[in-house]
């Protein structure tokens, strides 16, 4: 790196550390000032920084960090797994609850940041793209779908085809579809694979790698990844071990919980679980009562619920859900019971804010991005372009918790009050990002020529 070089990194770095927490919009006056450096050099650098997406105008003659930098905030770490990696751990120094446990509060994992060459899939534009979705059975489902069609039109100039098929959740559907999707003539693979443990899949998925057709996994993945130019998702290690430490904190590290996870054999839920039950074995005081699986739907954690009560006959202290799909449901059964509601977790769905936020019940989200599906067919466009990729793509997850709900080792990225859209559907996803409004398309269950 050029001497020039190192001086252009030291004085964006010294703009970035000249935001506040609240990210106050600053003059651009005392920006340069701070900086000690000509207004023709100042200038230039901030108007790259602006182009790029780290500072974004705020009104004339103030800036203020944009969404490149905001989003660092927010970065996923995803906890890597014992064989694959050694993990680094920085354990903070505050007195939480979880502290003494020895539970990571910031883990980084090495494979974030390998890159794959995919110049050997280079190929001109048009491009035909299939993706074969494990299934559009929820809101979030369908929501990731949308904001995938949302970038496919900004790329439409890009794009032959985009073929979709919905395998309905079953494991062998979904591998003939694969074979439907090759047979026409597709460039490249997008799947969500309905179950993590299916040898026929992940079988068929090495055999079409090994053919050179690439191969990109959005939020769902198969157990052997070695067929994948890269996956596209957000830490569900993240998201289990955090709710799961708000949990136990909000408790005062003593309680009954129960736990409601979605499909049995999807990997979010087999890792947001598996996190979670890491976390609740930190804290002797905890016990947890139940693990029961719902589908992600508000039927299924209802009637978990339901069947749990039946046989407990009291309430728990809290119900650690992994994802508001299901929570809705939970919820709505201690209401309907006439009962105080316990302590929940779960985000992604708007109804499952309006619900604890109206009735006051305490709550912890970290939504899971549906936003995943634009991100994944941008990231599609750039390996058959023939560019360097990210082997593992993770879109970031925030902590929102209603004020006042913080504790001694989980704080709110974003405030529940503000976070919660009163005037969108129920069923809306609030991290499908620009796609939040839903495209009309129809799905089929198979494809047409």
């Amino acid at each position: 790196m050029s001497q020039d070089d190192k001086s252009n990194v030291q004085r964006i770095a010294a703009i970035l550390k000249g935001f506040d927490a609240r990210n106050t919009p600053r003059r651009t006056h005392d920006i340069l000032e701070d900086l000690g450096v000509t207004r023709s050099t100042g200038f230039g650098l901030l108007r790259a920084m602006v182009a790029t997406g780290w500072l974004e105008r705020f009104d004339h003659g103030f800036l203020r960090l944009g969404p490149k930098s905001r989003q660092m905030l927010f970065a996923a770490l995803e906890v890597p797994e014992p064989s694959e990696v050694k993990k680094l751990s920085a354990r903070p120094g505050g007195q939480g609850f979880g502290a003494q446990g020895n539970i990571p509060d910031l883990e980084w994992d090495p494979t974030l940041v390998r890159t794959v060459d995919a110049s050997q899939y280079q190929r001109a534009a048009p491009y035909r793209i299939g993706f074969s979705n494990a299934s559009t059975s929820n809101a979030w489902r369908r929501a990731m779908l949308q904001s995938l069609f949302y970038a496919e039109r900004i790329a439409q100039s890009q794009i032959e085809a985009l073929i979709v098929l919905d395998a309905e959740d079953d494991p062998a559907l979904q591998l003939a579809q694969i074979d439907e999707l090759v047979g026409q003539g597709i460039d490249l693979l997008l799947i969500s694979i309905t179950s993590v443990n299916d040898k026929a899949l992940s079988d068929r998925l090495g055999e079409l790698a090994a053919e050179g057709l690439p191969i990109v996994a959005i939020d769902r993945r198969p157990n052997d990844r070695s067929s994948l130019v890269s996956f596209v998702t957000a830490s569900d290690s993240r998201i289990g071990r955090i709710s799961a430490l708000w949990m136990a904190e909000t408790l005062s590290g003593q309680g009954r919980v129960w736990m409601l996870s979605g499909l049995d054999g999807a990997s979010p839920a087999l890792r947001r679980q598996q996190a979670a039950l890491a976390v609740f074995s930190e804290f002797p005081g905890i016990r947890v009562e139940n693990v029961s699986y719902t589908d992600w739907t508000e039927a299924g954690g209802y009637d978990a619920i339901d069947k749990v009560l039946a046989e407990a006959r009291r309430p728990p202290d809290g119900v650690w859900c992994d994802s508001g799909l299901q929570g809705v449901g939970s919820v709505k059964r201690f209401l309907d019971g006439d009962f105080d509601i316990p302590a929940h977790t779960g985000g992604d769905l708007n109804e499952m804010y309006k619900l604890c936020l109206h009735h006051k019940a305490p709550m912890a989200a970290l939504d899971y991005p549906a936003s995943m599906g634009a991100r994944a067919l941008g990231l599609a466009l750039d390996i058959l372009a023939g560019s360097t990729v990210p082997q593992r793509v993770e879109e970031p997850v925030q902590i929102v918790l209603p004020r006042g709900l913080e504790t001694p080792s989980v704080k709110a990225d974003s405030w529940a009050e503000l976070h919660v859209a009163w005037d969108l559907p129920d069923d809306a996803i609030l991290s499908q990002g620009p796609a939040l409004r839903p495209e009309k398309r129809s799905i089929k269950g198979s494809a047409t020529a």
